[in-house]
Order: structure tokens, then sequence, then C-alpha cells
């Protein structure tokens, strides 16, 4: 570097020491950024406190600088009573790098004497610089040179044989939750014919600490040792090789890059090389490669949130930690999944004091699944229990980048806050990809190749490809390959950071619009009509899979008052609603639109009314239920729409049957019958003859009520009406029971179960296993019939009522008593059972 005399640095300890002079009382930023900077380097910084001036006068100055080999002054309008004049004299020997900070409008004229000195020395190295960003990143740039050119290989240098590396840094804390990956890596890092490691991740992921305990672990494997060098301060890629040369302590020779000497040193060796925080330098890759290639005996691990696409490359993903699941019992989860743990044991750092009792576990277990089991998000979160107790925290992270801030202040900068840590991610991508991430910011759980290139407005297929790649190798987006098509998803926290990317930077309202559009489009041509799902049970898994965009695009065309394309969207999800379980979210979305009536067209209207009291039907509000679809019927009537009418009309039959009021039954039920036919939608003929049927069940003639439900049944088959099926087959079952033909009943209820488990039907699952269990009773077998009962609770705590309860007679339940002590064990199999494995056991004891 040009302007330097011919001083050479000597270290006699091969750990250079660097003066650093400033006036005490301004520069504090710039002082620590400067001495951070020295730091990661593996230097030495002396003389660098926050009131860096002793006691004694120019002597002591001569004994600190001294014992330097490189004098660093940062100078800005404060003079000091000329102690750093006297220092700047001191170090004459010394090379000296001079940062002057402007613009500086009360400088001292003594100090502005100086510095004119100063800047006509061409011995010294002078540079302005404006705020404490740039001046790290200049005082790195120019020790990275200095090094580069100045070392002396005459100076007291030990033999090679007798260095090594330096020791790892010591990790701040125990590793947990990480068994699984410290062993599938620790297999790669010891196979010989795997080289090259790359551990990528989102930041804050742990990938880091999971390479200190590596670095560790595998100490014994590598005769010549465990090197760690961190980029986390490297600025250009010019000065990877001085970081890697330094983490060796190794002095670069005369006429040789900083890699050559690596590569001389490494040649023959057996070393781990741990490359560190690389994301920003990948440029330099190469240089891993030449001394891959040289070096036959050396393994290099490397931390990056991106691959860096190098020959041989064994690219390994880290995950978050494991989070419990929503049905885990807390207490337990603690002291199993390392997410848990890790906010215990954190906590416990920072309150002594800190317990949990129930509660407090549940609260733990919501804190970590909502933070994505991120470990630097959990710890930011953890440090919060100072002042919070698990349970008032749970309620502040609703906005999670706003509540995780305040890390150590041993972390870099970077990771401080979460929202600095995928900053630092975010702003190494070109504006272009920028746009694309904020935009993917707009997805809720998920989302797939065709979903991404509607939303970003990728022109065809194949462009923008690229650009989601880099997305994906910057860990901003994360890939899941186990289904038949790639799912593209973002952590909860990224996702947040992404969406306050697109409100201020970029598209907010477009970008939404074009979602909620896409996912109309979406269900519109995925979701089953009404009553025909037994034909294609998996168009209401597709619906399910992206069930949070569907919910997401719903209430946005709320927000907006778009109430024909909101309603719209609605009848689509409505197989979803009544199938899966989600009745009340169906509900709730029904009435948020009620709220905008007034932007809605007549038809539109009667669209809601009619939801809002089916909706009642079906969740057993039949007050709500017959008030709403009274008042929606003489509308539809108004507005000809048929097939509503047919619809809201045999509601209002089956409530009337319900009360007992058997005249205006058959006049509504006939009317959705006479519809039904005349459109051509046949399948609601189906529950005409089933809902009529309850008619002469009430009445004690079992035998007219179980030829009313054959001819619904008969009629359904025809029309592939899974609905009209289940129901039939279920009353029946009733009937055959009231009748005392429990054999019939059993094959009734077979049939039934069958269909509604094909489906996906939960709820209607658990009906049809709750009847199993009673026949079970009936027949003697209480402690098969407690295992049934215990499988109908657990599909019910999950799915909540069953829409065929409204449409069905109540079982006639013998009320054996199921929870008596000697049916634990039983109740306890059926607790364990999943769907698949309960219809397995109820039917195991049906003949085929």
């Amino acid at each position: 570097m040009a302007g330097w005399g011919d001083s050479v640095i000597q270290t006699p300890d091969h750990r250079l020491r660097i003066f650093i002079s400033s006036a005490v009382e301004e520069l504090e930023p710039e002082r620590l950024a400067v001495r951070d900077t020295i730091a990661r380097m593996r230097l030495v910084p002396v003389m660098f406190e926050l009131g860096a001036r002793p006691a004694g006068g120019p002597e002591v100055y001569r004994e600190y600088i001294d014992a330097s080999q490189l004098f660093v002054g940062i100078y800005w309008e404060h003079y000091d009573h000329a102690g750093i004049e006297d220092e700047y004299l001191a170090a004459d020997q010394l090379p000296r790098l001079i940062y002057v900070k402007t613009p500086a409008p009360g400088r001292d004229p003594r100090l502005s004497a100086l510095l004119d000195r100063i800047r006509d020395d061409a011995r010294v190295s002078y540079r302005q610089f404006r705020d404490a960003d740039e001046l790290r990143r200049a005082v790195g740039e120019d020790i990275a040179l200095l090094l580069s050119e100045r070392f002396n290989p005459n100076g007291t240098e030990p033999p090679a044989d007798a260095r090594v590396p330096l020791p790892l840094p010591v990790a701040p804390n125990r590793l947990l939750g990480r068994s699984a990956e410290q062993q599938a890596l620790t297999d790669l890092l010891t196979d010989p014919q795997v080289r090259l490691v790359t551990l990528t991740g989102p930041g804050g992921v742990g990938k880091t600490r999971l390479a200190l305990a590596l670095g560790t672990s595998l100490r014994e494997k590598f005769t010549d040792g465990v090197a760690f060098a961190d980029l986390s301060a490297v600025i250009e890629p010019d000065a990877v090789g001085m970081t890697i040369g330094n983490a060796l302590d190794l002095r670069t020779m005369p006429n040789q890059s900083a890699v050559d000497n690596a590569v001389a040193y490494l040649r023959d060796r057996s070393v781990l090389l741990i490359v560190d925080n690389m994301e920003h330098v990948t440029a330099a890759a190469t240089e891993l490669s030449a001394i891959l290639d040289a070096c036959p005996r050396v393994t290099i691990l490397v931390t990056s949130r991106v691959p860096l696409r190098l020959t041989g490359e064994h690219v390994f993903d880290v995950p978050p930690l494991r989070v419990p699941l929503a049905t885990d019992d807390p207490t337990v989860a603690i002291g199993r999944d390392g997410a848990a743990q890790l906010f215990v044991e954190r906590a416990k750092a920072v309150n002594a004091g800190f317990r949990y009792d129930a509660d407090g576990a549940a609260a733990i277990v919501e804190i970590v699944r909502r933070l994505d089991g991120l470990p630097l998000a959990i710890e930011l979160a953890a440090a919060k229990v100072r002042v919070l107790p698990p349970r008032a925290l749970v309620d502040r992270l609703t906005r999670r980048l706003g509540t995780l801030t305040g890390g150590a202040r041993d972390l870099p900068a970077r990771q401080r806050t979460l929202r600095d840590t995928i900053d630092w991610s975010y702003q190494l991508l070109p504006r272009a990809e920028q746009e694309m991430f904020a935009r993917f910011g707009v997805f809720s759980g998920g989302f797939d190749l065709d979903a991404a290139r509607a939303v970003a407005e990728m022109k065809d297929r194949y462009a923008g490809l690229e650009s989601l790649t880099d997305l994906i190798e910057s860990s901003l987006v994360t890939q899941d390959n186990r289904g038949p098509e790639p799912r593209l998803s973002m952590l909860g926290v990224v996702r947040e950071f992404a969406l306050d990317k697109l409100r201020s930077d970029f598209d907010w309202e477009d970008t939404h619009e074009r979602h909620a559009r896409y996912y109309l489009a979406f269900a519109e041509a995925t979701a089953p009509p009404v009553g025909q799902t037994s034909t294609d049970p998996a168009a209401v898994d597709l619906l399910e899979h992206e069930h949070d965009n569907l919910r997401a695009a719903i209430n946005w065309f709320i927000d907006k008052e778009q109430m024909v394309e909101a309603v719209r969207l609605g009848w689509m999800l409505w197989p979803l609603w009544w199938l899966r379980g989600h009745i009340d979210e169906g509900s709730r979305t029904v009435r948020r639109m009620l709220e905008h009536a007034d932007a809605a067209p007549r038809r539109t209207y009667a669209h809601m009314l009619f939801g809002d009291g089916a909706i009642g039907f079906l969740s057993g509000d039949q007050e709500r239920a017959r008030v709403q679809l009274e008042r929606v019927l003489p509308i539809l009537r108004e507005v000809g729409d048929q097939d509503v009418n047919a619809r809201a009309a045999g509601m209002l039959g089956q409530l009337a049957l319900t009360r007992g009021d058997y005249d205006e039954a058959r006049v509504l039920l006939g009317e959705t019958k006479e519809i039904s036919e005349r459109i051509g939608e046949v399948w609601m003929a189906a529950l005409y003859h089933t809902r009529l049927g309850l008619v002469p069940f009430n009445e004690g003639d079992y035998e007219a009520a179980a030829a009313q439900f054959t001819d619904g049944l008969r009629t359904a088959r025809k029309t592939d009406d899974h609905l009209g099926e289940v129901v039939a087959l279920y009353s029946l079952a009733v009937t055959a029971t009231a009748a005392g033909d429990t054999e019939g009943a059993a094959r009734h209820l077979a049939a039934g179960l069958r269909l509604s488990a094909a489906a996906g039907d939960e709820a209607g699952t658990a009906l049809y296993l709750s009847a199993f269990s009673d026949l079970a009773a009936r027949k003697g077998e209480p402690a098969r019939a407690a295992r049934l009962a215990s499988s109908a609770r657990k599909l019910r705590a999950f799915a909540g009522r069953a829409w065929m309860q409204a449409y069905v007679l109540p079982w006639p339940h013998l009320g054996a008593d199921l929870d008596a002590r000697d049916y634990m064990e039983a109740r306890e199999q059926g607790y364990a059972d999943t769907l698949q494995s309960a219809v397995a056991y109820a039917l195991s004891d049906i003949e085929p």
C-alpha cells in the first residue's frame, strides 16, 4: 500500500498488536467498531478501552506503543490535551493508519494543525470516513492489505513443524437438541471421500454453534488439529486467505499469496479447517478449492447462508430445533425437545430463580412453536424473562421482530436483534431478488411453484427460477421436496420481515390482490361440488393443504369489500369447512362478510345469509339457523337462485321435522325435491328421502323409516353423493338398532365408516366409531367398547362437532360405563390410535 515507510512488522508471539488512539470524549461507536474488527481478525487491540488514556504521560504511551506493531489513529473534533499528538509522535517507527471523521464543523484548531501535518507525511496512510460502518470496512481492508505486504519472513518465525492452529473459540454454553445433526455430520466429516461440507441455513439457526461443537468433538480425528477462521468481519474476498492464514497462525511470505502460504503449510497435514460466515464473500470460494486440491488430508467445514457451488461440496441444511407438536404434553416436551430445552436453559441464565408450572410449560411450548424453533429467536425471547413471565411473553409475540431485541453484546452486531440477522441476508440480494422475496411474504403456510410464478409475476415457466434458487440458497426461502411437487415456505419471522419490506418498498396492494385471485381460481378449479366429494376426496385434501393461503385470500377480499369474490371463495371452501371440522372458522368468516353486507349485491347478500343459516344448522344452533334461513328463502325465490333455494328449503324442512311440524316439513322438503330434480341436482333428492324417513321413525314405524332411508341410499349411490350416502347409512344403522337388529346395524355402520374415513371426514368418522362402541357394549365387550369410544373422543377433539348430527337421528346409546379403571389400558390404546388404525380396529369384527 503506497504511502508507508520502509519498516516491517515484527510479531514475536505471532499475534499482531495494534495500538488505537483517539480522544476520550468522542467516537465511542467508532472505537468499538475498530476494536471488534481487529479482534475478529485474530489480532490484539492495545489500549482499547472506552477511556483510552493512561496516567503517566508520554513515557507510558511509549511502553504501550513499543509493545505494538501497528498504530491506528481515529480523529474527529476533540484534541484531548495533546494526548493524541503525544501518541502519534511516539509511534513514529510503526506503520500508521489514520482515519478522520467528516464533516467536523467544530474541530479544535490544534487538531486541524496536527491533521495537516499528518496529511503531508508520505509515510502515513490517511483516509476519511463518515460513520462507524464505513470505518469498520476501511480498517479491515487496510489491515488485511498491510499484513499481506509487510510481514517479515526473517523475524522470529518458529519452525513450521512447531506451529499448530490457534485454539478454537470457547462456546459460551452447551449445545442442545442437535444429536442427530452431530452424528450425521460426524459421519460426513470422517468419510475419506468427503472433503468439503457446507452448513447452510437462515441466520440464527445455529450453524456456527454446531460447527464449533463438531470441531471440538473431532479434534482427535485430525492429527494436526482444528482451525477456525471467522470471516464475519472480512469485507473483501481478497482478505479471506489472510484470515485463514491467521487462523493457522501463519505469516505471509514475500511475493507469495496468503492462500499459497496456507497451502504450503497444510500440504502434508491432517487438519479440519472451519471457515465461518462465508455467505458475503463466496467469490473467494475458489481459494478453498485451491487448498483442497493441493492438501489431500485437509477437510473443510464451512458455515454460510448460501452454498458455495464447488465441485465435491456436500451441502447440509441445518434445520431449526425440534418444536413440540400441538398434541404433546408440554412438561414432557420441555425435557425432550431442543427448542423448549434451549428456552429454559437461557431463561435460567438470565434469571437464576426462573421456574415454571404446568401453565408456564404450556406457554414455553407455545413460544418456541411461534418462533419455529429458531435458536437465535428463542434466545432473544428467553432473555425477556428478566421482566416477563412466559405467559405474558406469549401475548407479546404477535409482532415477533419488534419483541425480539437485545441480544448479548458479544454477538455480532447483525445478530443482536432478529431483524438485523435477517436483514444481513436480505442486503446481500440483488434488487430483483429482494422484490421477489418481499412478494413471497404474502404466502401463508407455504406455496408451490405455480403460485410463486403468479404472485411474483414471473413471465413464463422458467423465468425467475434462478432468482428463486438464490433465495432458497440464501436460506430466506426453504424447500420441501417430500411431496410430488416442491413446496416452498418461510420461517414465520422471515415472512414477517418480508411483509415489512413489501409494505415499505414494493407493491403491497397489487401483490395481495394477485395472491387472493390466484387462490380464488385455485379453489374454483379444485373444490368438489357439495354432495359429490366421494368421487374425489383428494380434492378436499388439496384445499386443506392450501388452507392458510385460502384463509388469507378470503380475508383480503372481505377487508377490501370485494364481497362477490369473498362469497365465491367461501362457497368453494364449504366442503373443507364441513368435512374437516372447520365449522367454527366458517361461521366467523361468514359473519365477517355480513358486517360488509351494504357492499354486496342482493344475490351475494342472499348467499351470505344462507351461509350463516347453514352453518348454524350444521353446528346445532337451530334458532339462528331458522331465523337466517327464513329471512333468506324469499330473497332466493325473488332472485331466482334455484340451487340455493333448494338447499335452504331442505334445511328449513329438517328443522320443522325436528320440532314435530310434519306438514310444514313435507311442503319444504317437497320444494327441495321438485327444484333439485328440475335443475339436475339429483343428489339433494337423496336427502329428501332420508329426512322424510324421520317421520315414521319418530312414530315407531321402523319398517317404513328403513324403506325411506333405503330410497335415499339408492338415490345417493346413483349420483355419487357422499353426504347423502353417509347420512342414509347412519340412519339405517340407527333404525336397525332401534328394531333390535344389531348385526344389520353393524353392516350399515361399516359401509358408512369406510366412506367417511376415505373422505378424511374426521368428525363423521368419530360419530361412526362412537356407534360401533355402543354395539360392542351391547355385545358384552366393554374393553373393545372403551377403546373405540376413546378413539372417537380423540377425533372429536381435533375435528369438533360432526356435521352429520344435523341430518341424522341421535344414536340410542346403551349408557354403559366405559370409564371404569378396569378399562384404562383399552382407553389408552384408543387415544394412541390414528384415524386409520381406529377404523381398522372397528372393522376387524365385521365379516367382509
